[in-house]
């Protein structure tokens, strides 16, 4: 559905468009807003990686969610504006929460590799050896699309929500691929796990 204007539309216009689904004033608004949005992200994440990610999840929530928008309220520019800032400033929060598991995780390794030295322990070593080959094997059996979403959701922490609009693929996709690829791996690691600890 393409909306026809006879002039340059305004930014309110455009978003009313928007919640009708038009692509063609989406593109309109990306254009016009896209610089300074990114702008913006730039300076508060400092990475250029981070900043094109953001601005993806603000354009994808624009455009899932246009109708919100209320032009007696708040301008279209100061709305955008806002929005990104928050989803810039959410990003920051994640990354530092997965920054302090990883430090966890850090501490967690460090005090098992006290606890059990796995240089003088042969059995430990081939244990290792063994979880590592049953992993990959594991890993090898899903499919991209599995391995793409338990990547995005596990290493970097996005949500269903934010790996949709990375990967350009439907929510529900997301949803089931995550589920999906868990249950493989969960019932090719589960044996040698119960073996172990038995």
């Amino acid at each position: 559905m393409t909306t026809s204007f006879d002039e340059a539309p305004t930014d309110d216009e455009l978003m009313a468009a928007i919640a009708r689904r038009d692509t063609a004033a989406f593109e309109t608004l990306y254009d016009r807003y896209s610089p300074l949005l990114y702008g913006l992200c730039l300076r508060i994440l400092r990475q250029h990686g981070d900043a094109d990610a953001v601005l993806t999840d603000v354009f994808w929530e624009i455009w899932q969610k246009a109708e919100r928008f209320d032009p007696n309220r708040v301008t279209a520019r100061n709305y955008l504006v806002t929005v990104t800032r928050s989803r810039a400033v959410d990003w920051l929060r994640a990354a530092a929460t997965r920054t302090r598991k990883e430090d966890e995780a850090g501490d967690l390794r460090s005090n098992t590799g006290r606890q059990r030295d796995a240089d003088t322990d042969p059995a430990f070593q081939l244990s290792l050896r063994e979880d590592g080959q049953r992993v990959r094997i594991a890993l090898a059996e899903l499919s991209d699309t599995q391995r793409a979403t338990l990547g995005l959701a596990f290493y970097e922490g996005l949500t269903h929500v934010e790996i949709a609009a990375r990967l350009e693929i439907p929510l529900g996709t997301v949803k089931s691929s995550i589920r999906q690829g868990l249950i493989k791996l969960r019932n090719a690691l589960a044996p040698s796990f119960a073996e172990r600890n038995r």
